[in-house]
């Protein structure tokens, strides 16, 4: 008769989780991402391009009837490569600035444009700004023609296409 083979029995295994090493390095790593993340700024440049204009486009009729029709005064803003303004100049009936040096002297000439029956409503004022012109320049542009008194302020894109 064979002989049956009696297992040993094997006392149960005490498996122990070294818990405190592993929190140790969650911290770690929790604190560095912490300390080393630098969120996006909520509000921050634009990049915002003006729409080239096609000149073989023709222009529309204006069905606006003559006494209500606006004088129309066109502001070229033209940045540098930084995006900064380089050259401003004013153009229209009554004014022909082409080197306006800063933007107080902007603001002196806006002022001066004579208003048709002393209302600022009826003149219009197209700002002609080039796709590198940073966005916080041309709102500076736009208060302050506000701040001058013109409520209708437009936007274009410069005609030379820069």
């Amino acid at each position: 008769m064979p002989r049956k083979h009696k297992r040993k029995v094997e006392s149960p295994v005490d498996v122990t989780l070294p818990i405190t090493p592993m929190l140790d390095m969650s911290f770690q790593l929790l604190s560095f991402f912490i300390l080393t993340f630098h969120p996006m700024p909520v509000e921050g440049q634009l990049s915002i391009n003006l729409p080239k204009i096609d000149a073989s486009e023709k222009p529309e009729i204006d069905p606006t009837p003559p006494d209500e029709k606006k004088d129309e005064y066109t502001l070229t803003v033209i940045s540098n490569s930084s995006g900064e303004v380089a050259l401003i100049s004013l153009k229209g009936p009554t004014v022909n600035s082409e080197n306006i040096k800063n933007f107080a002297d902007l603001f002196v000439q806006l002022k001066n444009i004579p208003k048709p029956q002393n209302k600022a409503e009826l003149v219009a004022i197209t700002i002609e700004a080039s796709n590198d012109l940073t966005y916080a320049r041309l709102i500076e542009t736009m208060d302050l023609c506000k701040k001058a008194g013109y409520d209708s302020v437009n936007l274009a894109p410069t005609k030379g296409g820069r």
